[in-house]
């Protein structure tokens, strides 16, 4: 299609594609931090990215204005995948990381099929983040479906079935309509994240869904780096929670819902976005304080780059 342009074309072993996107399902870029860790990790090469120019409002999803190498360079919104071959394994993998595209969702869609059939795609896992009632304090929570039993069994403690939510959805769950349709494996696997957490980049749950993943899929990849940031991220939001004695109150309430955590437990229950208690209080605090965590210029803080950059 005239929308994708490969960059190259490799013989992949039954790829199996792990597809993230920015915006609506991304809550505190769980799913896209992952994915721009694993292209980083990996040094993947680019295969292949659909055209931006018929998909998006640049007045609403502005390209950006950086300086690379010396010069200013403008990025667009992109939807991008890159490849990792594993010799040792019975997959090779392709990774997708996108921007929700503004229009033509059905076109979209299209293109990603193209890409998909193209590489010759075995099954699809797609990853998000949500907004959930659950503690900071608690190892990260992961839910999500599968629609084949091996792919659940790989990722641990999906359900194998389809998912059963009505109501709004993002990029990732109409293709995953249209991956059914296909006939496609597919997973979907959702990092929950701290309500009142959700404006910062939440490098715990990002941990714990890159640490599901490597297990289940065998990815080899070394996420020391990942887990010293982790940790401390989870000191700088436990020093700026034990200031504020309303926040400290709040996450006593949701540690004592939710119980004493342990390796076998079901997924924390997700509450609606509407059932949420109001954050803005919340927030305030805790973004100002890993605001200014963020400017004391930690190398290894800064997380995943775009590859492209």
């Amino acid at each position: 299609m005239d929308q994708v342009q490969f960059i190259e074309r490799p013989e992949l072993r039954d790829p199996i594609l792990l597809l993230a996107f920015t915006g609506w399902g991304d809550a505190s870029e769980v799913a896209t931090w992952s994915a721009k860790y694993m292209v980083k990790e990996w040094d993947a090469p680019k295969l292949a990215e659909i055209d931006p120019e018929e998909f998006f409002v640049f007045t609403d999803t502005r390209p950006q204005s950086k300086w690379v190498n010396d010069q200013r360079t403008i990025l667009w919104p992109a939807t991008e995948f890159y490849y990792h071959k594993m010799p040792d394994q019975a997959h090779d993998f392709i990774v997708g990381i996108g921007t929700e595209p503004n229009l033509r969702w059905k076109a979209f869609l299209a293109a990603m099929m193209s890409v998909i059939r193209e590489t010759k795609t075995t099954a699809v896992i797609t990853l998000g983040g949500l907004l959930a009632a659950v503690p900071h304090t608690h190892p990260a929570r992961l839910t999500g479906t599968a629609t084949e039993p091996d792919l659940a069994e790989k990722l641990h403690s999906l359900t194998p079935r389809q998912g059963r939510y009505e109501g709004p959805t993002g990029i990732v769950g109409v293709l995953n309509t249209v991956l059914q349709a296909e006939d496609v494996p597919y997973a979907s696997l959702w990092g929950n994240v701290p309500h009142y957490l959700a404006a910062t980049p939440n490098i715990k749950v990002a941990l714990g869904m890159l640490r599901q993943l490597n297990r289940g899929l065998s990815l080899g990849l070394s996420l020391s780096r990942v887990e010293r940031q982790a940790v401390r991220f989870e000191t700088q939001v436990n020093e700026a929670v034990a200031d504020n004695s309303e926040i400290t109150t709040y996450v006593r309430k949701l540690e004592a819902e939710h119980g004493l955590p342990g390796p076998e437990d079901p997924p924390a229950p997700i509450m609606p976005r509407e059932e949420l208690p109001s954050s803005d209080v919340l927030l305030a605090d805790l973004e100002n304080y890993l605001r200014r965590q963020r400017t004391d210029g930690d190398p290894e803080d800064n997380g995943p780059k775009d590859p492209h950059v």
